[in-house]
């Protein structure tokens, strides 16, 4: 099977050198100014990647906007992945995941005080928040998903690198999983290697900066991703401490994701649990009736009268919009949210570097 893996990306090799040449001359279109880059006078944060898949984007925004929403009037901008709905969206209280998107629709839900906003477009979206800008006195925009959107400048650009997938050791698309070359990372401010583990030392730290290179100008972060407490999907009376106090030995989990890795979360479950199912959908699906009664069957099939169903707090947004019928999951289902957490004690330093660009803005 590695064999043939091998041979398939061998074949692709001429395309990787196409897409690749293709990305660079894009690239050196904006640094020589033949494209431009828009500039606004708005702080604006952009977080993104260079590979494809999950990095932790959305907890690292989340983490973005806890420690900011405080004292500073923020809006969101994503292009709204997946969605049913075309152009500028201004979300309300109305939305719904199939107008904005999972994400943006899972920070709606879980920042009332946070303007989120959509647009393919990020420089129309970023020109129609500013010119609504009386009404929402905004003091920053954070730009989701935008490393490789160069037709915005941000005034601060942090770049996410997933720790189980150096960029160093990966290649351009289609035979590897990067979005452009390597040396693209020199356009960001802040570099953060992301899902690294708790235990991470700082001689292994130091390894993995010699591996990055940043730049002088750059700052580099490890962080990890953590699980807060399990919250029920649905308002039921679902006894949310099972997972906490139930015994291993008698406990049951249906663990149902549309996520690009499901593979940490269910590391996690199975420290929790005798017995461990899984459903495993695409990344950003689009669940329908027939995966409810999929899920009712394996539910039913596990082997203790103690069970769960857990999800993603991502997947949970697009079960909500749904409105579910089901008994089993309004009773039965969880989710978990995710955190991230700085390592090394870098936290203080990473929101003193983040509430000095927005308070030193112009």
């Amino acid at each position: 099977m590695r064999s043939l893996l091998s041979f398939l990306k061998f074949l692709l090799i001429p395309f990787t050198l196409i897409y690749a040449s293709v990305l660079s001359v894009r690239n050196l279109m904006f640094d020589w100014g033949f494209l431009k880059s828009s500039s606004f006078d708005l702080p604006i944060i952009s977080v993104g990647n260079i590979s494809v898949g999950g990095t932790g984007k959305t907890p690292h925004t989340e983490y973005l906007i806890r420690i900011l929403q405080g004292k500073y009037k923020l809006a969101s901008l994503s292009r709204g992945y997946k969605r049913k709905s075309k152009g500028f969206i201004l979300a309300d209280k109305h939305s719904n995941s199939l107008d904005l998107g999972d994400e943006p629709m899972q920070m709606n839900r879980k920042f009332p005080k946070l303007n989120v906003a959509v647009d393919a477009d990020r420089v129309n979206g970023v020109q129609q928040l500013i010119t609504n800008n009386n009404e929402l006195k905004l003091d920053c925009i954070l730009l989701d998903d935008a490393f490789q959107h160069r037709y915005i400048k941000p005034g601060l650009s942090i770049l996410l690198i997933d720790y189980n997938r150096p960029i160093s050791h990966d290649f351009v698309m289609p035979t590897g999983r990067l979005r452009e070359s390597t040396s693209g990372k020199k356009r960001a401010d802040i570099i953060i290697m992301s899902k690294c583990p708790k235990d991470l030392s700082q001689s292994k730290a130091d390894e993995l900066k010699k591996d990055i290179k940043p730049q002088a100008h750059q700052e580099l972060y490890f962080t990890c991703l953590d699980y807060a407490p399990i919250e029920p999907v649905f308002k039921t009376s679902i006894e949310l401490a099972q997972l906490n106090e139930a015994k291993k030995e008698s406990l049951g989990i249906l663990l149902v994701t549309g996520i690009a890795n499901p593979t940490p979360l269910r590391k996690y479950l199975s420290a929790y649990c005798s017995d461990l199912n899984e459903i495993q959908f695409p990344d950003h699906y689009t669940f329908k009736d027939k995966d409810i009664h999929q899920i009712e069957r394996e539910f039913n099939n596990l082997k203790t009268d103690n069970k769960l169903i857990i999800t993603t707090e991502k997947d949970a947004i697009r079960f909500i919009d749904m409105k579910i019928e089901s008994d089993i999951l309004k009773k039965n289902m969880a989710y978990i949210p995710l955190q991230i957490e700085f390592l090394h004690k870098t936290k203080d330093q990473f929101d003193k570097h983040i509430h000095q660009f927005v308070e030193n803005f112009n």
